[in-house]
C-alpha cells in the first residue's frame, strides 16, 4: 500500500519556487517523477507524493536535484506572482476531477510530442535519400563524362589510323600498276622439274618389351572380396572362431614352429580322441591335411571324429578320400581300408541309407575278420534297418512323382 509523504518545505522568489521533500533512500535510480505546468508527481516505492500546483510552472527551465535522501525541486515560475500556497485547495471531487484533466492533456502532448518526433525522423531520412541520390548521380554523371572523353579519344585515333592505312594501301596500288615487267634486260629463266623415283621402304616396328608383373594378394579367410562394410563382422567372426578353438584346446595360431608337422598333429588328434575332444581332433586333423594332404590316416581319423559329432555327411567324403589315398591296396594298409569303409558305412547307416551300408560292412568285416566283433553289430543293424530305410525312400520318390506335373505328348 502505497505511503503518502507530507513530510516537504517549500519558498519562493519573485521568479522561482524551490521544494523540499524528504522521502527515505531516494535517489535518481529508483524514483519516478511526473510533471506538467500544474502538476507534479514523485514516487520512489511505497512512498508517493503528488500536488496540483497553486499556478502554472515553466518546466523546461525547471530542475530536480537528489541530495541524500531529499528531492530538491528548483521550478520556474511562468507567472511573476506570489504563490498563496503550493497546492489547489479544493474539495477531493474537484481535485480528482482536475488531475483526470491534467493526465489526459499529459498523455496527448506526449502522444503530439511522438508524432513529430516521427515526422522530424521521416523528414530526415528523407533528405538523407536524396542527399545520397544526388551524391551518387553526380559520380555516375563524372563516369559518364570520363567515358565519353576516352571514347572520343578513342574514336578519333582509330579514324587518324584508318586515313594514313587507306593512303599507304592507294599509294602501293598505283606504284603496282605503273610497274612493266618486261622493262628489265635479265633473262627469263625456266626451271623444269624432274620426278625421281622414290623408294617405299615398308619397315616394321621393333617388337615391345615385356615384363613379368608380380601380384600378390592379400590372404583372406573369406572367398568374398574384402569391403569396408563388413570388416567389423569379419573381424568379430574371426574372433569367435579362435575362441571356439581356444575352447577346444586346438589353435594354429598358437602352435610353435616344431609343431607344425603332419605327425605331430596326427598324435594330437588321437589324444583329443582319446580325451573325447572331438572338436579339437577335427581341428588337429585338419590342420595335419593342410600340412600333408597326401596323408590318409588323417582322412581315415577325421572321418571318425566327424561321425562322433554326427557330421556324416563330412564323414563319408573323408572316408571316401582315405579310400582314394589307400592305393594300391596292400597287405599294409588293410587295416586303415577296413576302419575307412567302416566309418562310411557306419555314417551312411545314420543318413537313413542302411542299404548302401550294407555293403561297405561287409567289405570291412572281410578285410578284417578279427574286428567281426566291432564291426559285426554294426552289420546287423544296417541289415535290419535297410528294408525301412529302403521302403520310405521309394515313398519318397513316389510323392515326388505324384506331385510333378503331368506332360502329355501326342
Amino acid at each position: 500500500m502505497p505511503i503518502i509523504v507530507k513530510d516537504f518545505s517549500w519558498w519562493q522568489t519573485e521568479c522561482k519556487l524551490f521544494l523540499q521533500i524528504q522521502i527515505p533512500h531516494v535517489s535518481q535510480k529508483n524514483a519516478d517523477i511526473l510533471t506538467s505546468n500544474k502538476y507534479l508527481k514523485i514516487s520512489c516505492l511505497p512512498h508517493i507524493f503528488e500536488a496540483i500546483l497553486w499556478d502554472e510552472i515553466n518546466e523546461e527551465y525547471s530542475k530536480c536535484t537528489f541530495d541524500n535522501g531529499s528531492v530538491l525541486f528548483e521550478l520556474q515560475k511562468k507567472n511573476s506572482v506570489h504563490w498563496e500556497c503550493l497546492a489547489l485547495k479544493k474539495s477531493k471531487e474537484e481535485l480528482k476531477k482536475l488531475k483526470c484533466e491534467i493526465l489526459n492533456n499529459i498523455i496527448q502532448e506526449r502522444q503530439n510530442k511522438s508524432k513529430q518526433k516521427a515526422v522530424l525522423k521521416t523528414e530526415r531520412d528523407r533528405l538523407a535519400v536524396k542527399e545520397q541520390i544526388d551524391f551518387e548521380n553526380k559520380e555516375h554523371q563524372l563516369i559518364q563524362s570520363i567515358r565519353d572523353e576516352e571514347k572520343e579519344k578513342v574514336l578519333k585515333e582509330l579514324s587518324t589510323w584508318k586515313t594514313k592505312t587507306e593512303i599507304i594501301h592507294d599509294e602501293k596500288k598505283d606504284n603496282k600498276n605503273n610497274k612493266d615487267i618486261f622493262s628489265t634486260d635479265e633473262p627469263i629463266k625456266i626451271y623444269e622439274i624432274e620426278n625421281e623415283p622414290t623408294e617405299c621402304i615398308n619397315q616394321l616396328p621393333n617388337p615391345r618389351t615385356f615384363k613379368a608383373i608380380e601380384i600378390n594378394f592379400t590372404p583372406r579367410h573369406f572367398t568374398t572380396p574384402s569391403r569396408e562394410s563388413t570388416k567389423a563382422d569379419e573381424q568379430e567372426w574371426l574372433k569367435k572362431q579362435t575362441a571356439a578353438r581356444r575352447a577346444a584346446g586346438f589353435v594354429e595360431e598358437d602352435l610353435r614352429p616344431e609343431e607344425h608337422d603332419p605327425e605331430w598333429c596326427l598324435q594330437k588328434g588321437n589324444t583329443f580322441m582319446t580325451e573325447l575332444n572331438y572338436i579339437g581332433a577335427v581341428s588337429a586333423y585338419s590342420h595335419g591335411i593342410k600340412l600333408s594332404p597326401k596323408m590318409a590316416v588323417l582322412y581315415l581319423n577325421r572321418s571318425k571324429a566327424q561321425v562322433q559329432l554326427k557330421n556324416y555327411h563330412k564323414a563319408v567324403e573323408d572316408a571316401t578320400t582315405a579310400l582314394e589315398l589307400l592305393v594300391p591296396a596292400v597287405e599294409g594298409n588293410v587295416v586303415w581300408r577296413a576302419e575307412a569303409y567302416y566309418n562310411r558305412g557306419k555314417a551312411l547307416v545314420e543318413l537313413n541309407t542302411a542299404h548302401l551300408a550294407i555293403d561297405e560292412l561287409r567289405l570291412a568285416l572281410t578285410l578284417a575278420p578279427d574286428r567281426a566283433h566291432l564291426y559285426g553289430p554294426e552289420l546287423q543293424r544296417a541289415m535290419e534297418l535297410a528294408p525301412v530305410h529302403e521302403q520310405a525312400l521309394n515313398k519318397s520318390r513316389e510323392l515326388d512323382l505324384s506331385n510333378a506335373p503331368t506332360v502329355w505328348c501326342k
